[in-house]
């Protein structure tokens, strides 16, 4: 992950992941709660969001990436103030285009708090780069 994105903002951490499969950290604080006081539905989608990618991120060539295309997420059980919830994604299929994916969110004891899936589109890094260049270039009639 990179340094200054939402995720890493929002105190997610990589614990662990292998060709398929990986596995996310994430602390709960109270600037992650919501006014009834758990944590808000944005932050576990977020962690579901995250971990499912890191899911596919060791299966694909140097000359790709990867964005959401859908994200279904099930919330089961509340996550509260000082949990620490830990995201697990598996690779489901890998196509050429598609990549589906699901995982759960659990707290350290085991609770489930949420169960997602969904589907990534996967890019060329060519195809982004030219999409770059063509929005930096003006055209002038």
């Amino acid at each position: 992950m990179a340094k200054n994105t939402f995720d890493t903002k929002l105190g997610v951490i990589l614990v662990n992941s292998k060709k398929g499969y990986c596995k996310f950290k994430l602390k709960v604080k109270p600037e992650h709660l919501n006014h009834g006081g758990i944590v808000h539905g944005g932050v576990i989608a977020t962690l579901c969001d995250v971990t499912l990618a890191g899911a596919l991120n060791h299966v694909m060539k140097k000359d790709e990436w990867c964005v959401t295309a859908e994200l279904n997420t099930y919330f089961l059980n509340p996550a509260l103030n000082s949990d620490i919830l830990y995201g697990y994604g598996k690779l489901i299929k890998r196509g050429n285009t598609l990549a589906f994916v699901e995982g759960t969110i659990e707290t350290s004891d085991k609770r489930k708090i949420a169960y997602a899936q969904g589907i990534w589109v996967i890019k060329s890094k060519t195809v982004k780069q030219i999409k770059s260049i063509k929005n930096k270039v003006r055209v002038f009639d």
